[in-house]
């Protein structure tokens, strides 16, 4: 994992929590979710590349932890995760981003989507008040049925 320098300047906290969160939700194939739902302020901005008129629950946007709490109910019940790699973690100041990959399996139509993945978090007075997803949007869209 990265050590802190000029250039790489996240509290020390925010990226080891978020280190020791991606650890356990891969070690939990998914349903470990309490680890990120402990770092998010009541008041989060949680965003996904997927354009919020795609017909599914993941595309919405969510702006509270209670909205944080809803996505990660929404991808255990709808998902099975068969496997999250961490690459590496990049840090500047408040902002922690997440290199990796992700392979899940849609519960209801058997599809797989196997992606890089992209985490971008920002913390303010030490809580996450943003979080912003990126992933292979169309094989997510393929995976639902929604193309």
């Amino acid at each position: 994992m990265l050590e802190p320098t000029a250039a790489n300047s996240a509290p020390a906290s925010h990226r080891e929590a978020l280190e020791r969160a991606y650890a356990r939700w891969s070690a939990t194939k998914g349903k470990a979710a309490a680890e990120f739902l402990n770092l998010a302020a009541d008041t989060i901005e949680m965003r996904s590349v997927l354009s919020p008129d795609i017909p599914d629950a993941l595309a919405a946007n969510r702006l509270s932890k209670a909205g944080a709490e809803e996505y990660f109910a929404v991808i255990a019940r709808d998902w099975d995760m068969i496997s999250y790699d961490v690459d590496r973690f990049i840090s500047d100041g408040d902002d922690v981003v997440m290199v990796g990959r992700c392979h899940w399996r849609h519960k209801a139509t058997g599809k797989e989507v196997n992606s890089p993945k992209v985490d971008i978090w920002h913390f303010d007075d030490g809580k996450a008040t943003r979080f912003l997803e990126m992933f292979d949007s169309l094989a997510f869209a393929r995976a639902v049925g929604a193309v």
